[in-house]
């Protein structure tokens, strides 16, 4: 009866494909989908708009309950001034007032033009700000619902590495740990791909499946009678003889 119990090879092999999946899902993980980014930018976008809008009305409005308060002392001091008018004695004085009046007066008008000119602007920020206010909840409510998928998916992927994770620690506790080191050496210098499986081309050739170099005849009867560890000649890896490709 064939024995059917997994050699090292065939561990050393499917700890190879679990890596691979790790090393493809933590990219994955750690990529921003392309269309996420459009959708981010999107919604920054608009939520810049937004905010200038509010943030543009809220000043405007600032700013006019400023003047407005300027233009209630200048007011005190107007009635101030005219009321000092009865008091003057000399052309001097009263001229002086008159200047101090007049001087008060331009204040107050230069003050009253500018509120004229902000509430032209808070109208316009005001539409600008209740347009935004309309479009802004769907367009916030539709980023969120795709950000939501990608962070569900990105929670998956990170339950699927994890999982890869503890299944390549437990498969490297039943592989020798000299053989363990030459595929890390390997694996490191070559992408990750440490183990080739060999491939048949015709009835009596094989190749190396990663280099793509045909095998010599000798070299494929060593891998199938032989228990040691046999590289590609070409480009060095483990050589793995996968036992179902017999006929």
């Amino acid at each position: 009866m064939a024995d059917n119990a997994p050699t090292p090879l065939d561990r050393l092999y499917q700890l190879q494909e679990v890596l691979l999946e790790i090393r493809t899902k933590s990219e994955k993980r750690a990529r921003t989908p392309d269309h996420l980014v459009h959708v981010e930018a999107a919604f920054q976008d608009a939520l810049l708009r937004h905010n200038e809008g509010t943030a543009r009305l809220k000043s405007a409005e600032d700013r006019r309950t400023v003047l407005a308060d300027e233009i209630a002392d200048l007011a005190e001091s107007l009635k101030k001034f005219q009321s000092q008018q009865k008091a003057v004695k000399t052309n001097k004085e009263y001229g002086a007032l008159l200047n101090e009046i007049d001087t008060v007066k331009k204040e107050i008008r230069t003050r009253e033009d500018e509120i004229l000119s902000l509430e032209e602007v808070a109208i316009e920020a005001r539409k600008e700000s209740e347009s935004h206010d309309d479009s802004f909840p769907a367009e916030a409510a539709g980023y969120e619902e795709q950000m939501t998928e990608w962070r569900a998916e990105q929670a998956a992927l990170t339950e699927e590495v994890d999982a890869g994770e503890r299944k390549a620690a437990e498969l490297r506790k039943h592989i020798d740990r000299k053989l363990l080191s030459v595929f890390d050496r390997i694996a490191k210098s070559r992408a990750g791909i440490a183990v080739a499986r060999v491939s048949m081309v015709g009835s009596q050739t094989a190749a190396c499946s990663a280099c793509n170099v045909r095998l010599r005849p000798q070299l494929l009867s060593d891998l199938r009678l032989s228990k040691d560890t046999i590289h590609c000649e070409s480009c060095k890896r483990i050589l793995y003889w996968d036992a179902r490709l017999e006929v």
